[in-house]
């Protein structure tokens, strides 16, 4: 072939495979969740939510929370949604809205997360996601 026909059969073959999906994605059925975070009833703001699929399948889904404690998870692809089922979730950072935020501390380090909210690690938070994309979870530390 000559140089011309391999170069439009490489474009034509690019064409193809994003189209069928070969370049979409984590392959994963994901589901859209939102949610909100909270403490002692008051909004718990930036808060790093993670959520990990219990069933040993796919990778992490991650949130960061607003002033209202609202979230949304994306997948490690960066797709909004995550895994159906059981999820582990993981809170680092955040504070309760009216409170003192750590972060703005200037000794802290902003490149270290602290650590969880000390409710948390008295136990596992476990939530499931459903398979649908009407997920809205409600976290209380």
């Amino acid at each position: 072939m000559s140089m011309k026909k391999n170069l439009a059969f490489s474009m034509v073959a690019l064409v193809a495979l994003s189209v069928t999906g070969c370049f979409s994605g984590s392959g994963k059925d994901l589901n859209a969740v939102t949610g909100t975070i909270t403490k002692d009833g008051v909004p718990f703001a930036d808060a790093h939510i993670e959520f990990h699929p219990q069933s040993g399948e796919g990778a992490v889904s991650y949130g960061k929370s607003d002033q209202e404690g609202n979230f949304k998870l994306y997948y490690s692809t960066g797709q909004p949604g995550a895994l159906p089922g059981t999820h582990k979730v993981i809170v680092q950072n955040g504070y309760k809205v009216g409170g003192k935020n750590p972060m703005a501390d200037s000794d802290a380090d902003p490149m270290k997360a602290a650590p969880a909210p000390s409710e948390q690690q008295k136990g596992e938070i476990l939530v499931e996601v459903g398979k649908n994309d009407d997920n809205h979870i409600e976290i209380e530390l």
